[in-house]
């Protein structure tokens, strides 16, 4: 876990134990943007560290450091860096672990993140620094949101060929429910890597006014931004009754085999994220 230099003690103060808190400077909250993505490096088997470029959500607001993020945590790790040939966040895309992608065109084919490279550019760089062989892309929306539309709070694989989409209420924003309308269309013609057919499982969200206290137009009320650990799946619980009842019922069929605990957040989502957005894995390869 990393917290700003000043904040060491107070961290370490409100974890156990078994939680390592390490000094880093950063300004935002979600890691799973600046930092780095992890990934196996095919010459030898060992682990290697992916920076994409951060340049908060295509120059939206001025530079605090953070675009110094990944390469500090790799660098606290030990793990040898590359920088990707394309720019993105890491709530960006999503990947099925067996050569698919899924990712929103909005917050990537998008002139502030990668000016010049085309649909099939990018591509051929998630193929040479992901291993990707085919991308599901689903079309997003650009400017509505600091992020352009991360798919990390919309569509996630449960496993390969089956996805988690977020169903936006009715009495969203009209381009929110287009949007979501256009991405099951599109799901329900795709197939993966492998050719199989995507299978989706719908789950459904609240909408942010309905979380307690004040309501702010970042808010982001997503079960989608979930955050698989090792042996369980943890997911957010707004305080909406009913809503999060269904969230974790659900949650639990489609992954019997973890332990799914569901966790209170109201905070978070008002910055604009949730638990996957302010958290990045590290895998033991």
């Amino acid at each position: 876990m990393y917290t700003k230099p000043q904040n060491l003690e107070k961290a370490r103060d409100t974890v156990s134990e078994n939680v390592t808190v390490r000094p880093l400077e950063a300004s935002q909250l979600w890691v799973r943007d600046t930092g780095p993505i992890i990934v196996k490096n095919l010459s030898d088997d060992s682990r290697a560290g992916l920076s994409l470029s951060f340049n908060y959500w295509g120059d939206k607001l001025e530079s605090q450091g953070d675009e110094q993020v990944a390469s500090g945590i790799l660098n606290d790790m030990g793990v040898e860096a590359f920088t990707a040939g394309f720019r993105a966040e890491g709530g960006g895309f999503e990947v099925d672990g067996q050569g698919t992608l899924l990712a929103t065109e909005s917050a990537i084919i998008n002139t502030n993140r990668n000016p010049g490279l085309s649909k099939s550019d990018i591509e051929a760089q998630f193929k040479i620094y992901l291993g990707i062989d085919k991308t599901i892309w689903l079309r997003g929306i650009k400017g509505y949101e600091m992020t352009d539309y991360h798919i990390d709070a919309l569509a996630r694989f449960i496993s390969p060929g089956k996805v988690l989409l977020g169903r936006i209420p009715e009495t969203a924003d009209k381009v929110l429910v287009e949007a979501y309308q256009e991405a099951r269309e599109t799901l329900e013609s795709a197939t993966d890597a492998s050719g199989n057919q995507i299978e989706i499982i719908e789950v459904a969200e609240p909408h942010p006014k309905e979380l307690r206290g004040e309501h702010f137009f970042e808010t982001v009320a997503s079960y989608a931004n979930y955050l698989l650990v090792n042996g369980g799946i943890i997911i957010p619980r707004f305080g909406v009754g009913k809503a999060d009842d269904d969230a974790l019922e659900l949650f639990k069929r489609c992954f019997p085999d973890r332990e799914v605990v569901q966790v209170d957040i109201n905070t978070v989502p008002k910055l604009g994220g949730g638990i996957h957005c302010s958290t990045q894995q590290v895998p033991l390869i």
